[in-house]
């Protein structure tokens, strides 16, 4: 018998109530993300370096643990993730 494998919905729903272990600019990043912004467009607003961006995103998706994918962007992650915290 094989492993029953999760859903994006069941992941995501995870992560959302793991949202409350982000810092304020960790959460920002996120919603950012989620609104479609690069690594670059990102760091322009938060003053930050592109390199800062990409290394809060990791510790983002790390935390909330989700993974982006060939068919999962992080975008996407990002956009279910937090319209689960509104259910």
């Amino acid at each position: 018998m094989h492993p029953r494998r999760t859903s994006t919905i069941e992941l995501t729903t995870v992560a959302a109530d793991r949202l409350d272990r982000l810092s304020h600019r960790q959460r920002r990043v996120l919603e950012l993300v989620a609104l479609g912004q690069s690594d670059k467009a990102i760091a322009a607003q938060l003053h930050l370096s592109p390199e800062s961006v990409a290394a809060l995103c990791a510790d983002v998706f790390g935390t909330l643990g989700l993974t982006a994918s060939l068919h999962l962007d992080r975008r996407l992650l990002a956009i279910l993730t937090l319209g689960q915290e509104q259910l």
